[in-house]
């Protein structure tokens, strides 16, 4: 074979080889901004959805509020058959949207105990899932810590805020 031949296919082949490198290359780099991107877009969901909860969750607190124990008006089956009205509207509506699974079917569990409840006195299951759905609202807002205070009982409480002002003031 001659040398003008033999330097055109190992020219060619040179050729060939930083073609199929550059080309792995431009792939790698595409599959990395992909992925950032998607990163970038799923983080930016999240945040707008953690907006969305803010907005909403604050108003069935509001409406849970008349189930407390320190309710100003007295719970009563036709009260609860309200309350159980005014879940079912927030439910179906963007509140119902940006809420986790597991909080709608706590929620969907109160508003069927509250529905149920027709005569004597009030079903202690409207109390554990009323406990249940602010659990929930907690945990899909990362606000932890509330769910197990006992008014009755304050020493721990107060020895972990003595304790939080120790370590902040060293």
């Amino acid at each position: 074979m001659s040398t003008e031949i033999l330097s055109a296919l190992i020219a060619a082949l040179v050729a060939l080889i930083t073609a199929a490198i550059s080309g792995f290359i431009t792939w790698s780099q595409v599959q990395r901004e992909r992925t950032k991107w998607l990163v970038d877009l799923k983080t930016a969901y999240n945040v707008e959805l953690y907006k969305a909860r803010l907005a909403e969750y604050p108003k069935l607190l509001h409406v849970l509020e008349k189930l407390s124990t320190r309710a100003a008006i007295p719970m009563t089956p036709e009260t609860s058959q309200k309350i159980a009205n005014e879940i079912n509207d927030w439910f179906y509506s963007a509140g119902g949207l940006c809420a986790d699974a597991s909080t709608r079917g706590a929620l969907l569990g109160l508003r069927e105990s509250l529905l149920q409840w027709r005569e004597g006195p009030l079903p202690p299951e409207i109390r554990q899932w009323r406990n249940a759905v602010v659990f929930s609202l907690r945990r899909d807002l990362d606000v932890m810590g509330l769910e197990s205070f006992n008014p009755d009982d304050t020493a721990p409480l107060l020895e972990k805020l003595k304790k939080e002002m120790e370590s902040v003031s060293k």
